[in-house]
């Protein structure tokens, strides 16, 4: 993909940061956009949904490995993406929403309310980010 010099992009579990990095250094600006649930037996649940209407399956199994895998991987996913956008899908039915925006490793953007997820992810640095924002100022 890197050699073809096209746009491309990928879906996957996971942040593949050997192509973010091997992407980088061919020139290209790296997007990640990483979209998560609060739990991985929700997203169980939600393939069970997707398989009973025929929709694509997959070995219900592996979902917990995935996505503990992902969470792993997005600390370094932050280090290596030019610019990271996490989003939270943990409501069903409303819709998933911007939590987190990361830009060339520096945290731009998080919500009034991070999901716990996100605040395990990244720990006491996430933590601190919020205590640094300013309120809203009403009018």
């Amino acid at each position: 993909m890197v050699r073809a010099r096209r746009s491309f992009g990928v879906e996957d579990w996971t942040v593949d940061v050997q192509l973010l990095e091997n992407a980088r250094q061919a020139g290209y600006t790296t997007k990640v956009l990483f979209i998560s649930t609060e739990d991985p037996n929700l997203n169980v649940g939600r393939v069970l949904l997707r398989m009973s209407q025929n929709g694509q399956g997959v070995p219900l199994a592996t979902i917990p490995e995935s996505y503990e895998e992902a969470m792993r991987s997005l600390p370094e996913a932050r280090k290596h993406a030019d610019d990271l956008l996490i989003y939270d899908n943990t409501p069903n039915g409303r819709g998933h929403r911007l939590v987190a925006r990361f830009i060339a490793g520096e945290l731009v953007k998080i919500s009034q309310t991070p999901p716990e997820w996100l605040k395990a992810v990244f720990g006491r640095e996430l933590r601190v980010e919020e205590k640094h924002e300013k309120p809203a100022r009403g009018r």
